[in-house]
């Protein structure tokens, strides 16, 4: 490491990706825990039921501020790294 050079702290932010069925690009949302909320929707997607579909509300703290969509709708989560 260069001493001459001032280090820089890269701030890393996370978000939860949420793949929708009949929507190409994935909803963008971020909460304050991000592992948490990936482990619930993991949940939601293997009790999602065809024959009594369930409304699943988020909040987020992006430009996303709030979600509503069906379980059976929901096709995938992620996490996804950006710096901030």
């Amino acid at each position: 490491m260069n001493p001459n050079i001032p280090s820089q702290q890269i701030k890393i932010r996370k978000a939860i990706l949420i793949f929708l069925k009949a929507v190409a690009p994935p909803l963008v949302l971020y909460v304050d825990n991000t592992d948490e909320a990936y482990a619930e929707i993991i949940r939601i997607i293997e009790n999602a039921n065809v024959s009594m579909p369930r409304m699943i509300e988020k909040i987020g703290k992006g430009p996303l501020k709030k979600i509503a969509v069906l379980d059976v709708q929901i096709a995938g989560v992620a996490i996804q790294e950006e710096p901030a």
